[in-house]
């Protein structure tokens, strides 16, 4: 029903934003500037960038900046490749405040997002889903991200097969690093000294 109504236009998620701003944390100039990227979107702008914001905005360049940063930070907002893209609003306008998601399942997507420096895709949300209901443990997928980061190959391809190969030779729940083992060299009681 709600996907109907979101498909048709029924729901107008600018007075939906007003309404909830103080909700999900945003001061006036933060939802002035969400308010602008959502109506940039809606008219079909493709690339919206920072100096475009400062065309319709009256912030200084420095507070615009400012803003811009704080909604980086709070993950309303991600730049990709110099455009500024709105980081699912609509589904965040929706929610309502006991939905929220376990903090586990937070941190999963935040370490996620800061190795791969952008914010994860709906594909990629799903297939971290995936993973849970596979009954990996969170411990485990972490660790064949760190793996893949090692390896220098950030996608969700590597770190799959990372994972089914551990789950094919018996590791469920947890991988155990091997620890390294201690060297250890044998103590000498020859005195040299008393030698000559």
């Amino acid at each position: 029903m709600l996907k109907s109504l979101v498909s048709s236009k029924c729901i107008n998620f600018e007075r939906l934003l007003v309404l909830k701003a103080k909700e999900l944390g945003l001061d006036g100039n933060e939802c002035h500037i969400l308010l602008l990227i959502y109506a940039l979107k809606e008219a079909s702008v493709r690339l919206i960038t920072p100096a475009m914001l400062q065309n319709y905005s009256l912030l200084s360049t420095h507070d615009l900046n400012k803003v811009l940063q704080s909604l980086l930070s709070k993950k309303f907002i991600y730049n990709r490749s110099g455009a500024i893209s709105l980081n699912h609003l609509e589904e965040r306008l929706l929610q309502e405040k006991n939905e929220e998601e376990p903090e586990e399942a937070i941190s999963l997507v935040s370490i996620f997002e800061e190795q791969f420096g952008r914010a994860l895709s709906p594909i990629e949300l799903n297939i971290l889903r995936e993973w849970k209901e596979s009954n990996y443990d969170d411990e485990m997928i972490v660790k064949a991200l760190k793996e893949a980061v090692k390896s220098q190959v950030l996608n969700f391809r590597y770190i799959e097969g990372i994972l089914h190969n551990w789950a094919k030779n018996g590791v469920k729940t947890r991988y155990v690093e091997s620890e390294e083992p201690q060297r250890s060299v044998p103590i000498s009681e020859y005195k040299w000294w008393e030698d000559e």
